[in-house]
């Protein structure tokens, strides 16, 4: 971890400042985490799941949020990753394309254009999650004791965030 990156605040807006050290030792644990993730095993993960399937990251990440047996209607991906409903189209279209989704017809509203993954949308999201679980080499510095309190800790914060939207 670079010590030479600017700390933005991690505090919530309007929360108070703690004093007690938890939001520097917070923002040097998201760093590390984002650093994990972002820039070293995990980008190279994203990428080797990229080349496996040959979707643009975009479109890899609809195939993961997607399953067959609930449809999702496209306006939700749009506001679940916050962009432009033409956006949606475009990795929907790429999905489509490659076999790996089908749109449906809402029953309730056929106005409402849903998604959902095909048989071989299913497969190849069950394949790209095999190679993005994979552990990063840099976790078995850590001892068994050690990795499990990391994992309680990660389930721990993970259930304490707001279910995206």
């Amino acid at each position: 971890m670079s010590s030479e990156r600017a700390r933005p605040s991690v505090r919530p807006p309007g929360a108070e400042r703690v004093s007690d050290g938890r939001e520097r030792a917070a923002g040097e644990a998201w760093q590390a985490m984002y650093d994990l993730v972002f820039e070293g095993e995990g980008q190279r993960r994203l990428h080797e799941a990229c080349d496996l399937t040959g979707l643009s990251a975009g479109v890899l990440k609809t195939l993961l949020v997607l399953s067959a047996d609930e449809p999702v209607p496209m306006r939700d991906l749009a506001e679940r990753f916050r962009c432009d409903p033409s956006y949606v189209t475009s990795l929907v279209d790429g999905l489509e394309v490659a076999g790996l989704a089908e749109r449906r017809s809402c029953p309730g509203d056929r106005r409402v254009r849903m998604v959902a993954l095909s048989p071989a949308g299913e497969e190849t999201q069950a394949r790209v999650r095999k190679v993005l679980g994979v552990p990063p080499a840099a976790f078995f510095a850590l001892r068994a004791e050690e990795l499990c309190r990391l994992r309680d800790l990660l389930v721990k914060l993970a259930g304490s965030e707001p279910s995206p939207t």
